[in-house]
C-alpha cells in the first residue's frame, strides 16, 4: 500500500486557528450526511473523536489520589477530596462514565459515516479508521481503570432499538480486555519482520509535526497493549479471589478472574520487548540533558535540570515521549501551584506553591548511593536514617544542590540526583527563574513569618507550601516572574506525558521478572537503562556494595520492591502512583509499596508555621486519610442502575 501522509494544504484547511490538530471541535455540524460529505469535515469529526483525551489529569483524574502529594485544605484538589470524603453513589467523583461512552459513540460514529466520504484517498480512511480504532480502545480502557468489567460497546444502537437491547449487562473483565486488545492489535499491524508487514497499521513516526501534531502512531498503539497487559497480569486484576469472588452478574456470571495464571506476565512481557521494539523504529530514545545553549552551568546543575527538563523541555524530549497530551499545552496550573516563592516579587505575583510532595513520598527517593536509606550501609553506619529528621548543616560537596552551611533537616542531604531535580525544600538550590548562570541561583527560604528573607514560608492563608517541600520536577527553569513588573508570571508550557519510554522499560522489566524464577540479565538491563540516565549505579553494583542486602537484587521478590521504587521514583508527580499501587495489591500484602498501608498513612511534613529553624524541623500531621477495600474501584451512579437494570454494582457500594 502505498503510504501518504496528511497534506499540509488539506490539515490547513481546518487548522485555522491552531497548528494543533487536536484542538480542532467540529462547527455546526447538523446532520451525519454533512458531517461526512467530504474529506474536511470528516477530519473535523475525527479531531471530535480525539478531544475526549483528558486535558488535565491533575484535577481531573487521580493526580492527587494518595500519599505522593497534597494541598492545604482550603483549596482540596478532587483527589484530595476523595481520599478524606470517600466516593458516592450518587455523586461519584472523578467517574467520567458519561464522557468516555459518549467517546465511544462518537467514535462508533465515525467508524460507521467514514466511507461515506467522497474525495478521501485510502490510505487517509484506513489511517483514520486505525486512529479512531485506537481511541475506542483508550476510552473503553479508561473505563476499565475505574470501573473494572464495564458494558462494551462494539456498534452504537439503532435509535429504534427497544429498551431491554439498550439496557446492556457488564461484560467478564477478561473479555473487555480482549476486545481491546483486538482493537489495539489491528492499529498495530500484522509483525516486527518487513516481510511480514502487510502495511496496514498506524504510521511508525509523525512526519509532519506542523500538521500532524498529536496524532496517534504504531508506539503508541504497541505502548498501551503493553501496559494494559502489564496490569492485568498485576496481582490486583489476575486472581484476586480474595475480594471479587462473588463479583457476578445478575445471571451469575463471573465478572473478574479468580484465578491466577502465570501466563499473563509471559504474554505482558512479550508485549513489552514488542512495544519496545516498535519505539525504536519509531526513533523513540530516553532523553538525555545535553542542549545547554548559553547556560553558565556545572554538571551537578546540568543531573538536577535533566529531571525537570525531561518533562518540560518541549522542543527536544518527544524522542522519550511515547505518548502526550497534546490537547492542552497550557501547563500554568502545574508550575503556578507547584513552584516556590524565590523572592519578594514571586509573593507579589501570588504563587499558589500548594501542590506539594508529602514526607512520606520524600522518603522514598534513594541515597546518593542508589539505594533506599532504610537500606544504606552509611545511612545505618553514621546513624543518618535514624537521625533523619533532625537538623544539620550541608556541606561544600552539596552545594550546588543545598545552599552551603545552611541548616536544613539530614533527610534533604546525600540524597539520589533525581531528588535534588524532583523537589525542592527549606534550603535547596534553584536554578533559573529568569537566571542563566549557575552563580546566581536562589535559594528557596520557607521559615514562616518573615517574607523578607523567607519569601517561600507561610505568611498568612496562602501561597506557601503545606508540607514544607515543593515539586521542580513539572516547573521549566525558563519560568519566571518577571523583574520589572514584580507581578507577571511567565510560565513555559509543555506536552504532558501519557506513556514515555521509561515507563514502558521499566512496565518490561517489571513483567519478564514475574514471569521468571529469579531476574535475569534482561530483567537489569532495562532498569539500569533508566537508572544511568538518572545517574544512579546499576542495580548490581548499588545493592552488592552500598545496601545492608545486599542479594536482594538476585531474588524475584527483591527485584519486585527494587522494580517497584524504581517506578515510583522516575513517575513521580506524573498520575501513575494510584494506578501502580492498586494494581500491585489483592487484599494481600505482597510488596514493599502496599496501597492499604500507604493510603492509610498519617499526612506528613515540616511545621512550616515554624519561624525559626528548631520549630520548622518538627513533623506536623496534616490529616488521617481513610482507604478501604471498596475504595479499590468507583462506584457506578445511581443514576446509570436505575437506567441500565442490567447494571450490577461495584462491590463494597
Amino acid at each position: 500500500m502505498k503510504k501518504k501522509y496528511l497534506s499540509i494544504l488539506a490539515l490547513s484547511m481546518v487548522l485555522t486557528t491552531s497548528c494543533n490538530f487536536l484542538d480542532v471541535m467540529p462547527d455546526k455540524l447538523g446532520t451525519i450526511e454533512y458531517a461526512f460529505r467530504d474529506q474536511v469535515s470528516a477530519e473535523k469529526y475525527l479531531a471530535t473523536c480525539y478531544s475526549y483525551i483528558p486535558s488535565q489529569f491533575a484535577t481531573n483524574d487521580v493526580y492527587m489520589y494518595g500519599n505522593e502529594i497534597t494541598a492545604y485544605n482550603n483549596v482540596q484538589t478532587n483527589g484530595m477530596k476523595l481520599l478524606l470524603n470517600g466516593n458516592s453513589v450518587t455523586s461519584v467523583s472523578m467517574g467520567s462514565w458519561n464522557n468516555f461512552y459518549q467517546a465511544i459513540r462518537h467514535c462508533n460514529i465515525f467508524l460507521e459515516n467514514v466511507d461515506q466520504v467522497r474525495d478521501i484517498e485510502e490510505y487517509d480512511k484506513v489511517r483514520w479508521i486505525l486512529e479512531v480504532k485506537f481511541l475506542k480502545a483508550y476510552y473503553h480502557w479508561m473505563l476499565i481503570q475505574k470501573y473494572g468489567p464495564i458494558v462494551i460497546v462494539r456498534d452504537n444502537l439503532p435509535i429504534t432499538s427497544q429498551p431491554e437491547e439498550v439496557r446492556l449487562p457488564r461484560e467478564p473483565l477478561d473479555d473487555c480486555i480482549e476486545y481491546i486488545i483486538g482493537l489495539l492489535d489491528e492499529c498495530i499491524g500484522s509483525g516486527l519482520d518487513e516481510e511480514e508487514d502487510s502495511g496496514i497499521h498506524l504510521p511508525d513516526q509523525i512526519e509532519m509535526a506542523m500538521t500532524e501534531y498529536g496524532r496517534i502512531t504504531r508506539p503508541i498503539a504497541a505502548a498501551l497493549k503493553a501496559k494494559i497487559l502489564v496490569h492485568m497480569a498485576s496481582p490486583f486484576f489476575n486472581g484476586n479471589s480474595n475480594n471479587y469472588a462473588e463479583f457476578k452478574d445478575k445471571d451469575g456470571k463471573a465478572l473478574w478472574p479468580t484465578t491466577y495464571s502465570s501466563e499473563k506476565w509471559t504474554r505482558a512481557a512479550q508485549a513489552c520487548k514488542e512495544a519496545i521494539k516498535y519505539c525504536e523504529m519509531g526513533n523513540h530514545e530516553l532523553y538525555h540533558y545535553t542542549n545547554l545553549g548559553t547556560l553558565k552551568i556545572s554538571e551537578d546543575t546540568r543531573k538536577i535540570l535533566t529531571f525537570s527538563q525531561l518533562i518540560t523541555d518541549h522542543a527536544n524530549n518527544q524522542g522519550e515521549y511515547i505518548w502526550s497530551n497534546r490537547i492542552n499545552l497550557n501547563t500554568k496550573d502545574y508550575q503556578f501551584n507547584m513552584m516556590p516563592a524565590l523572592n519578594a516579587y514571586c509573593r507579589t505575583a501570588r504563587l499558589n506553591s500548594h501542590w506539594n510532595p508529602t514526607l512520606e513520598f520524600i522518603e522514598n527517593f534513594y541515597s546518593s548511593n542508589g539505594v533506599p536509606i532504610e537500606e544504606d550501609k552509611d545511612w545505618n553506619t553514621n546513624g543518618w536514617y535514624k537521625s533523619r529528621y533532625e537538623v544539620t548543616r550541608s556541606d561544600a560537596v552539596q552545594k550546588l544542590y543545598i545552599e552551603q552551611n545552611y541548616p536544613t533537616a539530614r533527610l534533604n542531604t546525600y540524597r539520589e540526583p533525581r531528588f535534588y531535580g524532583d523537589v525542592a525544600f527549606d534550603g535547596s538550590v534553584w536554578f533559573g527563574a529568569g537566571r542563566t548562570d549557575e552563580s546566581k541561583s536562589q535559594t528557596v527560604k520557607v521559615l514562616a513569618g518573615d517574607p523578607t528573607n523567607y519569601p517561600a514560608g507561610r505568611n498568612g492563608n496562602q501561597y506557601y507550601s503545606t508540607t514544607g517541600y515543593f515539586i521542580r520536577k513539572l516547573t521549566p527553569y525558563t519560568t519566571y516572574v518577571t523583574e520589572d513588573t514584580k507581578t507577571e508570571f511567565k510560565q513555559t508550557n509543555y506536552a504532558f506525558p501519557i506513556i514515555r519510554l521509561a515507563d514502558l522499560y521499566l512496565l518490561y522489566a517489571e513483567a519478564l521478572n514475574e514471569s521468571l524464577s529469579a531476574p535475569n540479565d534482561e530483567v537489569y538491563k532495562y532498569i539500569n537503562l533508566v537508572r544511568e540516565r538518572a545517574f544512579l549505579p546499576t542495580v548490581e553494583d548499588a545493592w552488592a556494595n552500598h545496601s545492608i542486602n545486599p542479594d536482594k537484587y538476585l531474588t524475584k521478590d527483591g527485584m519486585r520492591d527494587i522494580i517497584q521504587q524504581e517506578r515510583i521514583l522516575e513517575l513521580a508527580f506524573e498520575g501513575h502512583y494510584f494506578y501502580d499501587l492498586r494494581r500491585w495489591a489483592n487484599g494481600t500484602k505482597k510488596s514493599k509499596f502496599d496501597i492499604f498501608e500507604q493510603f492509610n498513612k498519617k499526612i506528613r511534613g515540616w511545621n512550616v508555621e515554624g519561624e525559626t529553624v528548631e520549630d520548622f524541623n518538627k513533623i506536623k500531621i496534616y490529616y488521617s486519610p481513610k482507604f478501604t477495600q471498596r475504595d479499590m474501584l468507583w462506584p457506578i451512579a445511581e443514576s446509570e442502575m436505575m437506567i441500565n437494570t442490567n447494571l450490577v454494582q461495584n462491590p463494597g457500594w
